[in-house]
């Protein structure tokens, strides 16, 4: 069978030369580019694919288009090759010679996918790719029908087998090899790689010409030249184009639409949490008008979106501020064009105006964005009405705690002292820093004798939620009325303490007997 296949040199035997057309050789170079190029393509699409799913068909799809382009690279060269006789193609051979093709084009996309190669995969991937183009050529050439036998030169197979390995690798190394210098121009890099994977594919098909022997016993006299061999190199360049540009077309629109729907979910995403948000969101454009308002502004300020969006967001502000906006926004897109650094969650208080008119305090966290272009402000917005309320209510407490001529104690759960008012200072006799932290009970008097017991007191606390008595001051030892309450938090657990001690008595202990 080697026999049949290898050509040896006999003197008894006649060697056929063939010419090749430059025409359909440039052809069948520039389908092979363009083969190229389709298949960078498709691995950039695998690469970038949302799901494997995805991912597998882009390396699919496009082992169809590149197994395509090797083919009709393949057969464009064959027709540009004439041999002065007439030869035909088995139709079952030639087109099962497609599949190596295809085989080889699927290793090199899987390869061509993955962001970075070792040495091993590069040179397992060359070998495997450069083999199986090689499968491809000699399949095809064995659909190859004449009167005249065909073998090839060892030497020559040999070296066409080394050189599609060889720039296979090479091919294959660019797409990595060249990232690796962080060139500027990317059109630039791309077209280099399609060149040197073409170069790859059309290298191996030429060298393996150079190994085909066509021999005869006798004299071959030229065939007529067929005027169809243009036609068919064209039909054949054009359809496997074709083919490769419909399945990078179809790549690209569903690759698109699994992107549309990404986008589509962040935004809906984004969306979503922007309605649930607690706080109000506003985005205005440089004029400053409403460009987006969330459900919590509209509690906050009492407008509906409907409202609101589209007018200028002074609408939203006392009509004081109204000068104090405008003049605030042109200097900061002047600063804009001079180059100025731009807001990055600048923090104030500030005022708005509810639609009923009544004035709103707010803390502001103001930010820059860049959308399509175009600039945007947000603003944060956290209502403090609640928390202005609550600062009233302690500070108007904590003025009747130090001002208070009865004396207070605040207790933690542990009945120990967390703080005492000045009055309560006057009647301890300690100051009010000695007096954190020291044990309640431990200020009183306590005896055998005495109707005052601790323990029945806090159990009765614990009872009722609060307790009133005399007791026995350990600083002057006179008596005091006292009133303990318990406080407990939303879920009736045991907080704090508060206890008041109201003037003296003035009964000394040893008087009352």
């Amino acid at each position: 069978m080697l026999a049949q296949f290898f050509w040896a040199s006999s003197d008894d035997v006649h060697l056929i030369k063939g010419e090749y057309d430059p025409l359909l050789v440039t052809l069948s170079l520039a389908v092979c580019w363009i083969a190229s190029g389709q298949a960078l393509r498709h691995a950039a699409f695998a690469r970038s694919a949302t799901s494997r799913q995805l991912r597998n068909w882009s390396i699919v799809s496009g082992s169809l288009a590149l197994g395509t382009g090797i083919w009709a690279m393949h057969f464009i060269g064959m027709l540009a090759y004439s041999l002065h006789a007439a030869v035909q193609y088995d139709l079952p051979v030639t087109i099962l010679s497609i599949i190596p093709g295809i085989a080889a084009s699927g290793v090199a996309l899987a390869l061509l996918a993955h962001n970075e190669l070792n040495i091993r995969q590069l040179v397992l991937g060359g070998l495997v790719v450069g083999i199986g183009i090689a499968a491809m050529h000699y399949c095809g050439m064995a659909a190859m029908r004449t009167s005249a036998i065909h073998q090839y030169s060892p030497v020559w197979f040999v070296i066409s087998l080394v050189v599609g390995v060889a720039l296979a690798t090479l091919a294959l190394w660019v797409r990595f090899g060249l990232a690796r210098f962080k060139l500027n121009q990317d059109p630039w890099r791309k077209s280099l790689s399609a060149v040197i994977m073409g170069a790859a594919i059309s290298g191996m098909h030429y060298a393996a010409m150079l190994a085909l022997r066509v021999t005869s016993d006798h004299e071959i006299h030229d065939a007529t030249p067929s005027n169809d061999r243009l036609i068919l190199a064209l039909t054949i360049a054009l359809t496997a184009l074709l083919f490769g540009g419909l399945i990078a077309q179809a790549n690209a629109l569903i690759h698109y639409r699994s992107r549309w729907q990404k986008v589509d979910m962040n935004e809906a995403r984004l969306q979503a949490l922007i309605n649930m948000a607690a706080d109000g969101i506003i985005c205005i454009d440089n004029q400053g008008r409403v460009t987006d308002y969330n459900p919590a502004a509209e509690v906050i300020f009492g407008w509906s979106a409907e409202e609101v969006v589209g007018q200028n967001v002074k609408m939203l502000m006392p009509a004081a501020l109204f000068t104090q906006h405008d003049f605030y926004l042109e200097q900061h897109e002047a600063g804009q064009r001079n180059n100025a650094p731009p807001l990055q969650n600048k923090i104030s208080e500030v005022l708005g105006q509810h639609k009923d008119g009544t004035l709103v305090p707010m803390r502001l966290a103001l930010s820059q964005a860049e959308a399509r272009g175009q600039r945007m402000y947000v603003g944060l917005l956290t209502n403090l009405s609640d928390r202005k309320r609550t600062e009233r209510q302690l500070h108007i407490a904590a003025t009747v705690f130090d001002h208070s001529h009865e004396g207070m104690v605040v207790l933690d759960a542990n009945r120990k002292i967390v703080d005492i008012n000045p009055a309560f200072a006057r009647i301890c006799g300690l100051k009010r820093q000695a007096a954190k932290n020291k044990e309640f009970a431990s200020l009183f008097h306590v005896d055998d004798e005495s109707d005052v017991q601790w323990t029945q007191i806090w159990t009765e606390i614990g009872n009722k939620g609060h307790w009133q008595g005399p007791c026995v001051m350990q600083h002057d030892m006179n008596r005091h009325q006292i009133s303990l309450t318990a406080v407990r938090d939303e879920q009736q657990r045991l907080h704090h303490y508060i206890a008041v001690c109201y003037q003296s008595i003035d009964i000394p202990l040893g008087a009352a007997f």
